[in-house]
């Protein structure tokens, strides 16, 4: 199995951190001017929570799980989803364009008898429902052959990325040059190696997905779940927000929210400058953007902290290390200590902690929760 970076590791469990995205509950009034009193020294470990959170209700919380079954139909569309890396392009003659073609057309648009710039192409392949051209383009193609060619009156989205054409009303002319289809080769034992060189035949490539897919579907669901409970448990509890969170607690968060992201651009190599250079952004409108993000996962920190002491929810040595030698297995590492490494030369063992903690408040949620669907929970 292949190595997940240490970045990408540590950033997937800041977001996990998010997942009740902190704006649903009630704010602002958890201690009032107390909250806002308290020393720009405060940290999540020395803040006086009960000046800062008023819990409402978090025990016999309804809740209806997604299904987290996988069908025979899922299996078979991820088997053939993985075969399309090696399927081949076989050339159509007798057949009129269809839904996941390839069609190689060239095309012209005009706005008001006039060419625009970007709206003309010669010798471009597309992928009928791929969804890369403005709506009504690839289904204007279905049911074309070759040689023919069509005028596609449509309509540009109004949120369109060139204003000038945002919401105008165009006509591309369009000449369907050829078509192609992929087709899928069959899955062999030495196929099924190239694809994947941990099974040694047809039957275990199966089984490999199946196992996947199933264990894709559990996380999903019970992270669903979990990230449901916490949000019915933030709506209706009183959470400071703003200049109401202390700012040694909000200026700590913001600080490693800045490190960590400006460490993931760096493994992409970028810096924070030619990033921001990229997307048009400030360094001001930047720094906005990380103080928003941050003043939530505060408020998510202290509602979990918050959750934690009332039910005396602690994280020892034996929870840690038995998340490290989780995690280990799940990022393809080969030993907890080695995950335990990359975390700690990422500086990420706080975060890890936190997230640690963050699960075992989600558990014990879920262990109070009333589940109106029993029957599905099979994690």
């Amino acid at each position: 199995m292949k190595k997940r970076t240490a970045y990408l590791l540590i950033l997937s469990l800041i977001l996990s951190l998010t997942g009740c995205g902190g704006t649903g509950g009630s704010a602002g009034n958890a201690g009032g001017a107390a909250a806002a009193s308290q020393s720009e020294n405060t940290s999540l470990d020395t803040a006086d929570l009960s000046k800062l959170v008023t819990l409402g209700q978090y025990k016999n919380l309804e809740l209806s799980v997604n299904s987290a079954k996988v069908t025979q139909e899922d299996i078979d569309a991820q088997i053939e989803n993985a075969l399309s890396s090696e399927a081949e392009q076989v050339e159509v003659t007798n057949r009129a364009v269809k839904e996941g073609d390839i069609v190689n057309i060239d095309y012209e648009g005009k706005k008001d008898g006039v060419a625009f710039d970007g709206g003309t192409a010669q010798g471009y392949d597309l992928t009928i429902g791929s969804g890369t051209f403005i709506d009504g383009f690839e289904d204007g193609l279905i049911g074309a052959k070759i040689g023919d060619t069509l005028d596609l009156n449509l309509t540009f989205p109004e949120n369109y990325g060139a204003a000038e054409l945002a919401g105008q009303d165009v006509v591309f002319t369009v000449k369907v040059n050829s078509i192609k289809e992929e087709k899928l080769p069959e899955l062999t034992d030495e196929l099924a190696k190239k694809i994947n060189p941990e099974v040694k035949n047809v039957d275990e490539f199966k089984a490999y997905i199946k196992d996947s897919l199933e264990q894709a579907a559990i996380d999903a669901s019970r992270n669903t779940a979990y990230s449901q409970l916490l949000n019915m448990v933030d709506a209706s509890s009183q959470v400071v927000s703003g200049d109401e969170i202390p700012s040694g607690i909000l200026n700590e968060i913001i600080e490693a929210e800045k490190s960590s992201f400006e460490t993931m651009i760096k493994a992409y190599g970028m810096d924070l400058e030619s990033y921001l250079s990229s997307q048009g952004l400030t360094e001001e409108e930047y720094n906005e953007q990380i103080r928003v993000y941050s003043e939530s996962v505060a408020r998510q920190k202290l509602l979990v902290r918050a959750l934690a002491k009332a039910e005396n929810i602690e994280v020892n040595e034996n929870d840690l290390k038995e998340q490290y030698e989780n995690y280990a297995q799940e990022y393809g590492y080969s030993s907890a200590d080695e995950f335990k490494k990359a975390v700690e030369q990422q500086d990420g063992v706080e975060t890890f902690k936190e997230a640690v903690l963050t699960r075992k408040v989600e558990e014990m949620l879920f262990a109070n929760a009333n589940i109106t669907n029993p029957e599905e929970v099979i994690w």
